[in-house]
């Protein structure tokens, strides 16, 4: 394959984008002096013959040569091109056909890469190391035999990690006892960590040495680069290994005697472990709640942010978290504005514990968080988040709380919001507030007078909080009525209107705003339509406005589903066919499409049972087509295998609710499946906020349990 760079066709073969013609010309800018010049060409590669991980037809073709510009001593930079393709010698997302070519590519040229291990480069050496360690294993003799002649050697303890990663991972049995020599103490800790590391990955025996290093290695922080290239995150792979028991031994040393960095990380294991198995949170709780107090801020943010998640250990940290609360407001000034907009603002390890610390006490019902929240408030605090838990938990509205928002509405109202990180915080807060108000409805009448000024730039909560008021806020009438009729937003002008109605109890002005969005130039039928649903208001002067815009051949395809989807509840499903064959024949906006010709149902047989059929299997359509299909025909082959391949790829989830619920006694063959994850040790679902993983999954369970129940199998 290493002929001449003129003699492949490149204009024939693919890429990321589309053909590869600009191959050679990126290849050739790999090799100029300007760094700027080799840094861009070397980014194009990446997203084009390697894309996310991905690999075309003109990968192998490109491989040899790479291989011959990495291995030039006069190339510079050399480091970026053997990054390059131990990256796709890593991969296996790629055709059948294409991965062999790859790997008979890189077994062609080993003799050539062999030689990097001994370059002068440090960079090269390591990146050389990835690149053998994920050659094919026809090779593996080879690789090894230069591994271990390169270990005596290699000076760099950061290098010989990888050559130790490379070993275990193109040969693990035939290394397995070279491995065990790198655990003995006296080596570096970097290379005993890489070894365990190794070994762990390999699927090695665990043995005392393996112990022995993981307690002495970390106990000091991480030992191995932050950016090492065979794992970002080490120390959790090889805690996966461990049973509870163990982690929670290790861990509690660590808190005990290891430094911050090495507490820090044991606070991650031991979250993540909980986060796996729901067995280990009775084991490993406890340890979360004695981390609260650690000294250093770092870690106990973290064992409190994981707490916050861990039900076993949520309630046994409230007195050490009420306690930090009043720690931290008490040193707060009594009052302050909107801080300048000066630019991003880092929030501290204190700022962000406390935000821990009062959500756990609303949660949990225990008052000690209302004197902290109101102070914190008051000073200006970043408290948007603890807003959402009061509407979470339905905290009812009180002169203290009451009067707390308006001084905070007031002061947001002071300040000048730009596009900076406080402008965002601020964005956020006033979008919390006036929920919270709406939350709170006729309750918090007194709050009016502070919403008033800010409806004609609302896009938050704000209208609908003086919707949610009721008659205790007509002052606010003429402003609304004002937006409602001048407003460029007909979401906006829409809202003023349904908000008059609410507080006036007078329908007919909102009938009146409904029928003008509909009809009016740069209106918006489908908004119009909802409207006049959600109030109950006639719809017969709207349905002529929606269905053009459904049937009109120059509306955006995306605004024709929207549109017809809507008419498809009025039993009129010609449009949702028609925009349905449309964005199917031209490729676009297929899932939406797939899900319309879904709910025309068995009207659709004929028009689109074909072009339903041709998306089957795609991996970002195969729900949407499988659903389609069965509500079409009847046939459930095809939706199970999405169900499947969706439980696979991301576990349960919301999801599934419409699929198990449209087959009913035909998912009977999922159920052994599902009952698993909604009852099993690990997670059910395999998404989640960040810090929230265990209760979303804890929901996620609860909801798949009741479809179980529903499916009357």
């Amino acid at each position: 394959m290493a002929t001449g760079l003129d003699d492949v066709d490149w204009a024939s073969l693919r890429d990321a984008y589309g053909t590869a013609e600009a191959f050679p010309e990126l290849l050739g800018h790999l090799t100029d002096p300007d760094p700027e010049v080799r840094e861009e060409a070397l980014y194009e590669l990446f997203g084009s013959i390697y894309h996310q991980g991905t690999l075309y037809s003109a990968t192998p073709h490109a491989v040899p040569f790479l291989v011959r510009v990495a291995v030039d001593p006069d190339t510079p930079g050399r480091a970026g091109p053997v990054g390059l393709l131990g990256a796709i010698a890593e991969t296996d997302d790629a055709a059948a056909d294409v991965l062999a070519d790859v790997q008979a590519a890189l077994i062609r040229d080993v003799h050539l890469l062999l030689p990097l291990l001994d370059d002068p480069d440090d960079e090269v050496r390591e990146a050389a190391a990835h690149l053998l360690g994920n050659l094919p294993h026809e090779t593996a003799d080879q690789v090894v035999a230069a591994l271990r002649t390169r270990r005596a050697i290699e000076p760099e303890p950061n290098i010989v990690a990888g050559l130790l990663a490379a070993a275990a991972r193109i040969a693990p049995q035939v290394s397995a006892a070279w491995l065990a020599e790198e655990l003995a103490p006296g080596r570096p800790d970097t290379v005993r960590a890489a070894a365990l590391w190794a070994s762990v990955s390999a699927d090695l025996p665990w043995t005392d040495a393996s112990d022995e290093a993981f307690a002495e290695c970390w106990l000091n922080g991480d030992p191995l680069d932050p950016n090492w290239i065979w794992s970002v995150t080490p120390y959790e792979d090889i805690a996966r290994r461990l049973d509870a028991p163990s982690i929670a031994a290790f861990a509690r040393t660590v808190l005990a005697t290891g430094t911050p960095v090495a507490a820090r990380a044991a606070v991650d294991a031991l979250y993540e472990r909980c986060e796996r198995s729901r067995s280990a949170r009775a084991v490993l709780a406890p340890l979360l709640v004695e981390a609260v107090e650690h000294p250093d801020p770092a870690v106990r943010l973290a064992a409190a942010q994981a707490a916050r998640d861990v039900p076993e250990a949520t309630p046994s940290t409230a007195d050490t978290l009420a306690a930090h609360a009043t720690r931290i407001t008490s040193a707060l000034p009594a009052v302050r504005a909107v801080p300048a907009d000066d630019g991003p603002r880092l929030l501290s390890e204190d700022d962000r514990l406390l935000s821990v610390a009062l959500d756990v006490l609303i949660t949990l019902g225990d008052p000690r968080w209302r004197e902290p929240l109101v102070r914190a408030l008051d000073a200006g605090e970043v408290m948007f988040g603890t807003l959402r838990t009061l509407i979470d938990a339905g905290v009812p509205c009180d002169d203290v709380l009451l009067g707390a928002v308006r001084r905070r509405i007031a002061a947001w109202q002071a300040g000048e919001v730009r596009e900076t990180y406080a402008g965002v915080a601020a964005y956020n807060e006033i979008n919390a507030l006036t929920r919270l108000v709406h939350h709170w409805g006729p309750d918090a009448a007194d709050v009016v007078p502070d919403l008033v000024p800010i409806v004609p730039d609302d896009v938050w909560w704000t209208v609908r909080a003086l919707g949610a008021i009721g008659a205790a806020a007509s002052e606010a009438v003429p402003t609304l009525t004002r937006v409602r009729d001048t407003a460029e937003s007909w979401k906006l002008r829409l809202q003023c209107a349904e908000a008059i109605a609410a507080i006036t109890g007078d329908p007919g002005q909102l009938a009146a705003c409904v029928a003008k969005a509909a009809v009016a130039d740069g209106g918006d039928p489908p908004l119009a339509f909802e409207t006049a649903l959600r109030h109950g208001l006639p719809v017969d002067d709207v349905l002529p406005a929606l269905r053009a815009m459904a049937t009109r051949p120059t509306a955006a395809i995306g605004e024709r589903i929207v549109a017809a989807g809507l008419l498809i509840d009025q039993g009129d499903t010609a449009p949702a066919i028609g925009a349905a064959v449309e964005a199917l024949d031209a490729g676009k906006h297929t899932r939406e499409a797939l899900e319309l010709a879904g709910r025309a149902g068995r009207a659709a047989a004929g028009e689109l049972d074909r072009r339903v059929r041709a998306r089957v299997g795609h991996r970002d359509d195969a729900l949407a087509a499988g659903l389609a299909l069965y509500r079409i025909t009847g046939e459930s082959e095809a939706l199970i295998a999405a169900v499947r391949a969706g439980l696979e790829g991301l576990g349960s989830g919301r999801w599934l609710d419409e699929p198990l619920r449209e087959l009913g006694p035909d998912a009977a063959e999922l159920v052994p499946e599902l009952r698993e994850r909604a009852l099993g040790d690990a997670p059910a679902s395999r998404r989640g906020t960040n810090g929230d993983q265990i209760r979303e999954d804890e929901r996620e369970r609860a909801r798949l349990l009741t479809l179980l129940t529903a499916l009357d199998v």
